[in-house]
């Protein structure tokens, strides 16, 4: 095609109408009456949109939802609930403590390894249940490698002495048990510290006292004076025996002097079991002497002269724990004014409720009955 056969000056037609130069002079007016219409479209009115801004697109802080802003910036909940809020720490505090007081009284060791429990036997020796139940727990306390027996006593009841002496014989069969003597263990003490496989005493230690007593409260003079008397209906001989309103006969003092003669045997077969030591040996020993712990050690009756440090150190090596590690002890019970009286007194609070075996009274059902003699393993 030449340049003389195309016009620029014609449209060009993107139908395939025929152009005019190949229909003639009308082609233009065919092509405008043909072709189609636009359609024409409603106008819509536009949304208007947000201004964007350079941040709203570039910014992620910006595409977090107005909720959540809300959420982020409002006050903490200790401002908005203070009382719920500290009440909380307060209440966890406590069950934590709690915890932790129980893990101690159980004997857990926070810090991992063995650990050694005390046992006090201190003031006259009337009620054993708080030491035997201490010493249960002990004994089922994996942790436990070894007991320390502190003995400051000067004896007491004949069965009470004898329950605490067999449950320590029990446990040293599991773990050594090492006995340091205070200022007195005599007579029930002394019954106590045999079931040790190390006995320590200080030099003025008083100790001994091999023997038994029965206290028999005779009130007939008084009730005389203030014109008081009682008559006692019984079944059986020995019922009334050791009345406090009149003295014993002949038959009933030999009576008692036959169980008196049965407990002291006793006594002495502990003591020469727990020192191995020939029975004949300790009946010489068993006439109701007080012996100085420095005595004792030249008798036989203590094994090293030392106090409660040296008991332990000795006890720790024995067992294969830290001699620094800290004794676990039997919580403290009872009211402050229980307490006192231990501290001024210097009793345990066991005790005090069972002066009366002192004067040969007994407890029983609630009230007190002096007609039961108070056997005693006491100096």
């Amino acid at each position: 095609m030449s340049d003389k056969e195309f016009s620029y000056d014609e449209p060009l037609s993107m139908i395939g109408t025929p152009s005019p130069s190949t229909n003639g002079g009308n082609g233009a007016a065919a092509a405008a009456q043909t072709a189609p219409q636009p359609v024409q479209q409603p106008v819509q009115q536009a949304t208007p949109q947000p201004v964007q801004t350079g941040c709203a697109t570039a910014c992620p802080l910006a595409q977090i939802p107005a909720e959540v802003w809300k959420t982020l910036l409002r006050r903490p909940f200790r401002k908005r609930r203070p009382i719920l809020f500290w009440g909380g720490i307060m209440l966890v505090l406590a069950l934590l403590g709690g915890l932790i007081v129980k893990a101690s009284d159980d004997g857990t060791s926070f810090t991992g390894g063995g650990r050694i429990a005390l046992v006090s036997v201190n003031g006259p020796i009337l009620s054993a249940e708080p030491t035997l139940e201490w010493l249960r727990k002990m004994a089922q306390n994996p942790s436990v490698k070894g007991i320390l027996v502190r003995v400051d006593s000067p004896g007491g009841g004949a069965a009470a002495s004898q329950e605490i002496y067999d449950a320590l014989k029990e446990v040293a069969q599991k773990m050594p048990v090492a006995v340091s003597m205070g200022s007195m263990a005599a007579s029930g003490g002394l019954m106590v510290s045999m079931a040790g496989q190390r006995v320590f005493a200080n030099p003025s230690t008083v100790t001994g006292s091999i023997g038994v007593r029965m206290d028999v409260p005779q009130l007939q003079g008084l009730m005389d004076k203030v014109g008081v008397g009682q008559e006692t209906l019984v079944v059986g001989a020995y019922k009334d025996a050791a009345s406090y309103m009149r003295p014993m006969t002949p038959e009933q003092r030999a009576y008692f002097q036959g169980v008196l003669n049965d407990m002291y045997s006793q006594f002495v077969d502990i003591v020469a079991q727990g020192r191995k030591m020939p029975r004949e040996q300790v009946v010489k020993l068993a006439n109701g002497k007080v012996y100085t712990g420095q005595e004792a050690l030249r008798l036989g009756l203590v094994d090293e002269m030392g106090g409660r440090e040296q008991a332990q150190r000795w006890l720790a090596q024995k067992a294969g724990v830290p001699v620094d590690r800290k004794l676990l002890t039997r919580p403290k019970e009872g009211n402050w004014l229980g307490r006192g009286l231990t501290a001024m007194l210097g009793l345990d609070a066991d005790s005090i409720g069972g002066l009366a075996a002192l004067v040969g009274l007994h407890s029983s059902g609630g009230q007190t009955d002096p007609r039961s003699p108070a056997f005693l393993y006491q100096f």
